[in-house]
């Protein structure tokens, strides 16, 4: 994570709760697909449940039409 994203302990409690996210979420993405998460200035407010809302529209957008 790029140090333009607050301090040490901000940025890691952003990878904390992202990490958390998605471990518990882990079955909204196919095996074959990698995930990338980029932190924006505006991270070090993200909360649990924002990030999981976030986290399941991008899941949907990588379903196929039939899954939906």
């Amino acid at each position: 994570m790029t140090k333009k994203v607050g301090t040490a302990v901000q940025r890691n409690r952003i990878k904390r709760v992202v990490r958390e996210v998605f471990r518990r979420n882990r079955h909204l993405f196919p095996p074959s697909h990698d995930v990338v998460f980029i932190a924006k200035r505006d991270a070090q407010q993200v909360s649990y449940d924002s990030l999981l809302g976030e986290l399941r529209r991008a899941a949907r957008k990588l379903q196929p039409e039939a899954l939906r």
